[in-house]
């Protein structure tokens, strides 16, 4: 029986479905176009996921000083390790504690270094976003969570000092004036009552320390020597000194006494003779409880890492009231009106250590603080730190 029935075929053409081939090459080009574009919808959506979940957990913390900012990744809060007596403090040693925000009854904008602790106050820097280094900045005093008042100034805020019957701010603007090598820096008095008044200090004057109001006047330490002014805010004299990179003023019994190299020199706010005391190692760090002054030496290898402290009065012999823990590397001396303690770093982070009489009594080191941190001993158990623009309180034993 033959295979190609005609019949058959024509049953079978006419039961086929109608094809319209017009525009085919058209529509599939067009369907190859939505599946590309999807495909790139589709992988930016994912991208876009990636950095949203990377932003939730990557905090970008605010130059502090002008330097770079530090960025904080998961598990990099701010947290203080407390480390009691003078033993070791490398590695996991001490305890682990959270600093607790301070948060002040108005705004004190970003606040930053540097921090003074006062007979009943705190002050700190105070700048607006992006202007740590210009204008405007600002002084805020702070009494537990209270803002007690906000003094205005322009410039970067280079030191701040308490004594003398005012409070005093080194000021230095941000560029360099026609003629001059270095910026001009200004001398402000902030009297308890009425506006600040302000001083220019001499021409291309270099500060290279924190000022002191101390000794029946107000010093400032610049690289050639130191500057007096009156307690009215005037510039007396400049006692020429040898060259330093760093300098540190304070009350040593009856006088002020200022660093050069391994020597305490006195200062006389009268203008009398000066005398000196004379210590083998470098000086690193000046400062005074009271009048009971301290100084801040090299190691026997001449280093700052496991400096001693020795009483600043008596340099023959050299009597070390307390040996710096090892690890910890000295970059100062500061004190308030009852204590004393050493300022410096651990593995780079900032930290502190308080004194007693005879030894170490606390370290306290704040890991993952901004760059520009700073630390004061503000109570008998309290740390008050500065990271971040924000302030904050540590307990410690």
């Amino acid at each position: 029986m033959p295979t190609d029935d005609p019949r058959l075929e024509q049953a079978l053409h006419d039961a086929a479905p109608s094809v319209d081939h017009v525009g085919v090459v058209a529509r599939v080009a067009d369907r190859r176009v939505r599946r590309r574009r999807n495909r790139r919808l589709t992988a930016a959506a994912s991208t876009l996921a990636v950095l949203l979940v990377v932003g939730a957990v990557t905090v970008v913390l605010t130059r502090d000083n002008g330097s770079s900012p530090h960025i904080a990744t998961p598990g990099s809060e701010l947290r203080a390790r407390v480390v009691t007596g003078g033993g070791a403090i490398d590695g996991d040693t001490g305890e682990v504690v959270t600093p607790q925000r301070v948060v002040l009854d108005q705004d004190a904008h970003l606040l930053r270094a540097p921090l003074l602790a006062g007979a009943t106050t705190v002050s700190v820097a105070s700048y607006d976003d992006g202007a740590d280094d210009a204008v405007p900045s600002r002084v805020v005093r702070i009494k537990g969570s209270h803002v007690v008042d906000i003094k205005d100034f322009k410039a970067h805020i280079r030191s701040i000092a308490e004594g003398e019957g005012a409070r005093w701010v080194l000021t230095q603007n941000p560029g360099v004036s026609p003629g001059a090598r270095v910026p001009d820096t200004f001398l402000k008095r902030i009297p308890a009552t009425g506006a600040p008044t302000s001083e220019m200090l001499p021409l291309n004057s270099d500060p290279v320390g924190p000022i002191a109001a101390v000794g029946g006047a107000v010093w400032v330490p610049v690289r050639d020597g130191v500057l007096q002014f009156d307690t009215n805010g005037e510039l007396v004299r400049h006692i020429p000194l040898p060259d330093e990179d760093e300098r540190w003023v304070a009350q040593v019994g009856k006088l002020a006494y200022v660093t050069s190299g391994g020597v305490l020199r006195s200062l006389d706010a009268s203008g009398g003779t000066s005398s000196m005391i004379e210590f083998g190692p470098e000086i690193l760090g000046l400062a005074s409880a009271g009048f009971d002054g301290r100084v801040l030496l090299t190691s026997d290898r001449g280093g700052t890492e496991q400096a001693s402290v020795a009483r600043a009065g008596n340099a023959d012999p050299v009597q070390v009231t307390a040996t710096l823990p090892k690890g910890f590397e000295a970059t100062g001396l500061a004190a308030s009106t009852n204590r004393m303690w050493a300022t410096g770093t651990v593995d780079g982070a900032p930290a502190i250590v308080l004194l007693g009489d005879n030894g170490v009594r606390a370290t306290v080191v704040l890991e993952n603080a901004t760059d520009g941190a700073a630390l004061a001993w503000t109570g008998p158990h309290t740390v008050t730190a500065v990271s971040g623009d924000a302030l904050y309180e540590i307990e410690a034993p």
